[in-house]
C-alpha cells in the first residue's frame, strides 16, 4: 500500500474541505473559466464562483466587476496560471480587494507534476483513490 499516495489523497481532501469552509463564509471564488466551475462543483465546492475568461470580456474588466471584500484565488497551476494568479493579485488589492490564494499555493505545490490546471483535479483524486484501492 503507497503511504505516500495516501497521505497525498487526504492531504488534498482536507484542502479542498477547507475551500469550501472559505466559501460558505460567502467569499467567491476566482478561476478563470467555465471548465474549472465545473471541476470544482464535481470536487462539491459551492457557493459563489467567479469566471475571469469566458465572460468575452477583458481580464481587468472582469476583475472590475468583482464586488467582494475577499476573494479566493484558484487558477490553473501551469506556468500560465501562476503567471495570471500574479497579475490578479496585484490589480486587485491596488484595489483594495483581499486576494487569499493559500489553499491554491498548497494545493499546486502537491499536484505540481501531476496536474496542469483545476479542471484536472477530479480525475486526479479519482485516480488516486482507485490507486489505493487497488493496492489495497
Amino acid at each position: 500500500m503507497s503511504t505516500r499516495d495516501e497521505r497525498k489523497l487526504e492531504l488534498l481532501i482536507k484542502l479542498l474541505e477547507r475551500l469550501n469552509k472559505e466559501d460558505r463564509k460567502c467569499t467567491p471564488i476566482l478561476v478563470e473559466g467555465k471548465k474549472d466551475l465545473l471541476a470544482l462543483r464535481r470536487l462539491g465546492i459551492g457557493g459563489e464562483i467567479i469566471c475571469v475568461k469566458n465572460s468575452g470580456k477583458v481580464l481587468v474588466d472582469s476583475l472590475d466587476e468583482i464586488q467582494s471584500e475577499e476573494i479566493i484565488l484558484f487558477v490553473d497551476f501551469d506556468e500560465y496560471g501562476i503567471a495570471l494568479a500574479k497579475d490578479i493579485i496585484q490589480y486587485l488589492e491596488r484595489k483594495g480587494v483581499k486576494v487569499n490564494s493559500v489553499i491554491w499555493k498548497e494545493i499546486k505545490a502537491m499536484v505540481k507534476r501531476d496536474v496542469k490546471d483545476v479542471e484536472g483535479l477530479p480525475s486526479y483524486l479519482e485516480k488516486l483513490k482507485n490507486h489505493i484501492e487497488h493496492l489495497s
